[in-house]
């Protein structure tokens, strides 16, 4: 055997070795994504014109409804770029402006643009740039949030894996006038910090011209051919389909039945390019998206802001969608896709990314999905109806009680004694809504009238029972308290079965504005903790229990674990206000010399065992699926340092400030000065539960992002009981003489 022949053997034997030997992690196909971007259409838009090719598809596949949020407004620019940032982010203000190499932009090459740019010498031929990237990176870097442009493709090149892009959604891609009527959002998802993409089509090419309504569509034939020919080197392909992105750009100028029949028309064109693409994914080791990264302009209007989000292929089975973000079925955050692409190719997402991978746990199919989003919707719709008219009520409600009261008090005589009962009930009456609010969310709601006569119904009813009981069988004032005792132990009970009540009542959280989606937020628990602090205030003024301030502590306590439990109330903030609550009324216990001092290790052990157990959820029980907001929080700053903790501070600053000149402050400020006028009428400031209400409403305030909404509704509970015990206590006082 000469020389020759054994160089071709050796060279074969090594071919074989490295085919067959994937120790190095480099030997096996690399899987490979595909992106599908339909911008601006509807959930409701797929279910009634999808065709059969993605119909028969959208059984096989994982679904949900994925979040719209930003950094900003939902322009399309601040939607592609905060998927590609993997956390809420904004765009250059062109947002759309994105070239290929070889196209001009105000008479200059894209290529020497970006040459002159960058100071980079070398030329990109070949590839995509996003020229004005630059200034998004200053955009988003602030005191208040820090997100990452296109930290997908970043990651991704740094693991030396490349990308491509395809499509547009220009709107009249003419040369005369191309900065304003570009539309080129793909390059967010895949260009790295330099914003360059390794190759791709995004020009003039890919449209065609046509006849009908469109000037210009999606050239799908041209397309396909670049994604056979990108997928010989792309592990990532980012496919922008625009023609929904221009029909609805134009709806504003057509009938409703052009729309529709135009949508009817661009979704066949659609399943045709569906059917042509799907036989070239090798379905053991790929994965497909197909989501809509920025709402239907009818739906910004109608604050209708979720959009659908399709996945096949590797680790997704039929089914709906959810992630750690979320722990909701059939919901996800736009903010989820970076890390769920990195975790495809066994990458690790950067703590820049405040998302989580996506996954399937949950059975269910179209029909369950847009049960879910007509919930959402109906509920938002109702919170942003029902919410000013509670909080404008409630503000003016109670000062005039108030003062009523006061007017009746120095009339005296039969004026008193007359309209005394009157103003116990309606007192009562609206010390009752919250709970009639909270209950009157949970079925399906279909109008406004309806749900109004099913929130006074419970309200009245609620409070005709009570009313009752006192004056017909002649049962103590304490069933005053009833309101109350009902939502503590309905939301106790709520929070410890998976919280179904709060996700559906108008007094708790939004999903659509992505700022919980699990847990209690602070309307709630400020209401809970207020609520359990007025049985307390109403138990002391009645002398129920003679023990109740030292029995309080351990009331608090317990309150605070299932607050800030992260597969309970997952809210750290209202937690630290319970241990605030309880510690404030230890010490007030302490300087009394009541509480027996013997006590005090005991307590300091269970303060240090309910930290601890907080503390081992978040990063060993329940490790990154089933992290807190305060677990986010520690391992941001494990990998960011200080500055993740300062945006938390600023931002939680920012939002109260923004919050001052909304409604939440006029209820603010009529709840503390009611408590407090009331207060000091009753014995009330005699109390420890004076100061721990005070104290429990200013750490509120601070400790959580929006402390002003959390501190209104806590002293609301707090005022109607305050008034209660003024208007009632005489009562109480003449029964037992």
């Amino acid at each position: 055997m000469n020389r020759r022949h054994r160089s071709i053997i050796l060279a074969l034997l090594i071919c074989g070795l490295k085919l067959c030997c994937p120790a190095s992690g480099q030997c096996a196909t690399p899987a490979k994504t595909t992106i599908l971007l339909l911008n601006r259409i509807s959930l409701t838009d797929l279910h009634a014109n999808a065709g059969p090719f993605l119909r028969a598809k959208i059984r096989e596949s994982a679904l949900g409804l994925i979040t719209t949020n930003t950094a900003g407004t939902r322009s399309a620019g601040n939607t592609h770029a905060t998927l590609g940032a993997g956390s809420p982010a904004l765009s250059d203000r062109p947002g759309g402006l994105a070239l290929n190499s070889n196209e001009k932009w105000m008479d200059t090459p894209a290529g020497l643009l970006y040459q002159q740019l960058t100071g980079d010498p070398s030329f990109p031929a070949g590839k995509v740039i996003i020229p004005r990237l630059p200034e998004a990176v200053r955009l988003n870097f602030s005191a208040v949030r820090t997100s990452i442009p296109c930290l997908l493709g970043q990651v991704l090149q740094e693991n030396h894996r490349t990308t491509a892009v395809l499509g547009n959604s220009d709107l009249a891609p003419t040369e005369e006038d191309p900065y304003y009527t570009y539309a080129r959002f793909a390059p967010w998802l895949a260009a790295d910090e330099r914003g360059l993409v390794s190759f791709g089509e995004v020009g003039v090419d890919t449209l065609q011209r046509t006849n009908g309504l469109l000037p210009w569509t999606t050239n799908y034939s041209y397309l396909a051919a670049k994604y056979r020919e990108y997928r010989e080197n792309a592990d990532l392909i980012v496919v922008e389909l625009g023609d929904f992105a221009r029909l609805d750009a134009l709806s504003a100028y057509l009938y409703d039945r052009q729309i529709s029949a135009e949508k009817q028309n661009l979704f066949t064109r659609l399943d045709s390019f569906l059917h042509t693409l799907w036989p070239l994914v090798d379905w053991e080791a790929e994965t497909v998206f197909l989501l809509t990264p920025t709402p239907t302009m009818t739906n910004l209007k109608q604050g209708a802001y979720l959009t659908p989000c399709l996945v096949w292929g590797k680790n997704f089975s039929s089914g709906l969608l959810s992630s750690p973000t979320t722990r909701r079925p059939g919901l996800v955050a736009n903010v989820d896709l970076t890390p769920t692409v990195l975790h495809l190719f066994n990458l690790t997402t950067p703590g820049w990314a405040t998302g989580r991978p996506m996954n399937t746990g949950f059975a269910g199919k179209l029909t369950a999905l847009l049960s879910i989003e007509m919930k959402i919707n109906a509920t938002s719709y109702f919170r942003r109806k029902v919410l000013p008219v509670f909080l404008n009520g409630a503000a003016f409600l109670l000062p005039v009680i108030i003062l009523g009261a006061g007017v009746l008090r120095k009339l005296a005589g039969r004026l008193w004694a007359n309209y005394r009962a009157y103003l116990q009930f309606f007192t009562l009456l609206i010390s009752t809504l919250p709970l009639a609010l909270h209950l009157a969310s949970q079925p399906p709601l279909t109008s406004p009238v309806t749900f109004v006569f099913l929130t006074g119904g419970i309200a009245i009813f609620s409070t005709l029972s009570s009313w009752a009981l006192v004056k017909r069988r002649k049962i103590t004032p304490l069933v005053f308290l009833l309101p109350l005792v009902l939502f503590t132990l309905l939301t106790t009970a709520d929070l410890l079965s998976g919280a179904t009540l709060i996700k559906n009542s108008v007094l708790g959280y939004d999903p659509m504005l992505g700022a919980r989606y699990y847990g209690i937020g602070n309307e709630l628990a400020g209401l809970f903790l207020g609520s359990m602090l007025g049985i307390l205030i109403g138990l002391q003024q009645l002398n129920a229990t003679p023990s109740l301030s030292s029995r309080a502590i351990w009331l608090f306590l317990t309150a605070m674990a299932i607050l800030a439990a992260p597969r309970i109330g997952a809210n750290f903030g209202a937690g630290l206000t319970a241990l605030a609550m309880a510690l404030t009324l230890w010490a007030a216990q302490r300087q009394s010399s009541t509480y027996p001092s013997r006590q005090l290790p005991v307590l300091f052990l269970i303060l240090t065992f309910f930290i601890a157990t907080l503390l081992s959820f978040d990063f060993i029980v329940g490790g990154p699926d089933l992290q807190s907001h305060f677990g986010l929080l520690l391992e941001n700053f494990q990998t960011r340092g200080v500055t993740a903790l300062g945006e938390i501070i600023f931002r939680k600053l920012q939002v109260n400030v923004r919050l001052l000149s909304t409604r939440w402050t006029l209820l603010f400020l009529s709840g503390l000065l009611s408590f407090t006028v009331t207060a000091f009428c009753a014995p009330i400031p005699r109390s420890p539960f004076f100061t721990v209400a005070l104290i429990g409403g200013l750490v509120g305030l601070v400790c959580n992002d929006s402390g002003l909404v959390f501190s209104a509704l806590f002293f609301y509970p707090l005022a109607t009981t305050g008034l209660l015990s003024l208007l009632g206590v005489d009562a109480a006082r003449n029964s037992r003489s």
